[in-house]
């Protein structure tokens, strides 16, 4: 009680000395609303690193033991192939048809057959019709028969490193100039060229006799030795008229796969060496005949190199010529020798393996208008066509895309131009009486080719084929004052190609062939003058089935012009319409199967 009395009086008076602080009157305002913000909650589990490590260590051993890794597999039986049977191989066929209107047809082809050393043979073809006109149509023209027949005899002996071949060959053409309206012509002509007696006055035909020998090397690309094909040919043309063509020439090429460049892919050295003379008689009908000889000289040498899609080639050309021209009066023998030159030059990349290729090409050539090719062509020119000229292409130049679009679908696109001297024209004949025979005229001038092709194999028993061309001419002011347009040319051409295999047992064909936008020179009597016009479109549509009876023996039917179109390729030379041609084929001469030779008969 004491202490705690003592303790009082202290603090009292520790308090007594201490000065109170002055206290003035404040006022608060407690309107504050405290608010926790929305943090974005972390949820990654937290990491602790451990700075301090413990090394653990242990003595250990491992006995060695030697592993069992022998394999011995199981057997496999051989799978059992059956044997395909060989089919039948026969080297000879007779070919025999007959159609309306009266067109007989024949064909035959007999071969050696397979062997190491020699190979020989004969073919043998005729076609033709003698039929009246039938038809409103074509009872307007004159009588129109035609006669093809060709007959080749082949053989050739193989070597271990060269191939002698030949060939010797016949073909006998026949026509008329019927080409003329029959109630166009006086009676006194009609009764001239219409009656038996002097029918034979409008035919025209000539023979051709060929013959041929060559030697060619039978190394491969790959074998780095000389190759070369030196060939001999001859062509005699003789025509009812007593004009004649006779024609020498020797075609040859040596060739050498080097590597002399530091490059990888194929290198190929060639050098063709051609040379072409040709003799012409031609019989004016008055006991006398005017000759001429031209010639023509062309060697090429060029490098050709090839890096996997790439092709490469680069050259020169050359071409030495004469056209000798007859002597007939008032002109002169052409004597002058003309050189042309012409660079070779071609470029191929290929931009998608298989599927794309861009190509370009330049060239030229110097080629003789003979005789012969205008006769295959137009069969109905003149006689005593004395007036041949060499085409000189100076400048020739190609490019395009080509490919695959899809599987089996191949395609070209192509631009082609050339410039050439002396490009070759038929025109009508001022001349024949008849207006229905044709003679041959010259430009300097170019010409323009744009071209599709598209072969599709759509499925393995279905092929398509498809061309289309067109066509654009320069002529020359001479020519063009003559003859205002090119002549017998059209310039959008188009055909077109199918089969199809049903089953093995039946073969259809579709096909056609159209030509549009032709120029012809036509007489117009109410002028008394000729006079340029365009002729009516080309449209020849075609179907065909063969029946494959047996492996020796079909038959087939051919059905030509279904639309019955008679188009024309010159002056009132009408197609004769629809015609129907039906046959059968059979194949004899069966080639000899070799069997193997058995385990016991090896040695």
């Amino acid at each position: 009680m004491k202490r705690n009395f003592v303790f009082t009086l202290a603090l009292m008076a520790i308090c007594g000395t201490m000065w109170a602080q002055r206290v003035d009157t404040a006022r608060f305002r407690f309107e504050y609303d405290p608010q926790l913000s929305n943090f974005k909650k972390i949820n990654e589990p937290a990491e602790i690193v451990d700075t301090f490590k413990s090394k653990v260590s242990f003595d250990y051993y491992i006995t060695p033991q030697r592993l069992d890794v022998t394999f011995e597999p199981s057997k496999i039986k051989p799978l059992k192939v059956m044997l395909d049977p060989q089919k039948r191989l026969y080297r000879n066929f007779i070919k025999v048809g007959f159609g309306y209107p009266i067109t007989p047809l024949a064909e035959l082809a007999i071969h050696n057959g397979i062997s190491k050393k020699y190979s020989y043979g004969l073919n043998v073809h005729h076609f033709s019709a003698w039929a009246k006109p039938i038809g409103k149509t074509m009872k307007q023209y004159g009588y129109a028969p035609f006669s093809d027949t060709k007959a080749d005899i082949f053989f050739s002996r193989f070597f271990k490193k060269q191939t002698l071949y030949s060939s010797i060959g016949y073909s006998h053409e026949a026509a008329r100039y019927y080409g003329y309206e029959v109630a166009e012509l006086p009676d006194s002509l009609r009764a001239y060229y219409t009656g038996d007696k002097y029918k034979d006055t409008l035919k025209h035909q000539f023979h051709h006799v060929r013959a041929e020998i060559g030697v060619r090397s039978n190394y491969t690309v790959e074998e780095k030795n000389m190759k070369q094909d030196v060939r001999l040919n001859y062509d005699g043309i003789f025509a009812n008229f007593h004009d004649m063509e006779n024609h020498i020439g020797l075609k040859s090429f040596f060739a050498y796969d080097a590597q002399w460049l530091k490059i990888s892919g194929s290198q190929l050295y060639r050098l063709d060496f051609n040379f072409d003379y040709y003799n012409n008689v031609w019989n004016r009908g008055d006991s006398t005949a005017s000759k001429s000889d031209s010639y023509v000289i062309s060697p090429e040498l060029f490098a050709h190199w090839t890096f996997g899609d790439y092709q490469v080639k680069l050259g020169v050309g050359m071409a030495f010529s004469r056209a000798g021209l007859a002597d007939t009066v008032g002109a002169p023998k052409e004597r002058k020798v003309k050189f042309t030159i012409y660079p070779l030059a071609e470029l191929q990349l290929g931009v998608v393996p298989g599927i794309l290729s861009i190509y370009a090409n330049l060239g030229g050539n110097a080629t003789y208008n003979s005789y012969q090719s205008i006769l295959y062509e137009n069969p109905f020119v003149k006689p005593h066509l004395e007036d041949l000229h060499f085409t000189r292409n100076w400048v020739v130049v190609q490019g395009g895309v080509k490919g695959n679009l899809v599987k089996k679908l191949n395609y070209n696109v192509f631009a082609r131009y050339s410039y050439a001297e002396d490009m070759l024209f038929y025109v009508p004949d001022t001349l024949a009486p008849l207006k229905n025979q044709y003679d041959v005229a010259y430009s300097d001038g170019g010409c323009l080719n744009v071209g599709l092709n598209l072969n599709w194999e759509v499925l393995n028993n279905l092929t398509l084929h498809f061309d289309a061309d067109y066509w654009l001419y320069h002529v020359d002011e001479n020519f063009k004052n003559n003859y205002e347009k090119p002549l017998y040319k059209p310039a959008l051409e188009f055909a077109f190609n199918g089969d199809y295999i049903f089953r093995d047992m039946l073969v259809f064909n579709l096909n056609f062939n159209m030509g549009f936008l032709a120029y012809e020179r036509r007489w117009n009597k109410e002028i008394n003058a000729y006079e340029t016009k365009m002729m009516k479109p080309i449209l020849d549509f075609g179907l065909g089935v063969e029946w494959l009876i047996t492996n020796r023996f079909t038959a087939f039917l051919n059905i030509n012009n279904v639309a019955c179109q008679h188009y024309a390729k010159y002056n009132n030379y009408k197609n004769m319409g629809i015609n129907v041609l039906a046959g059968v084929t059979y194949r004899f001469g069966e080639a000899k199967l070799k069997r193997g030779k058995t385990a016991k008969g090896r040695k």
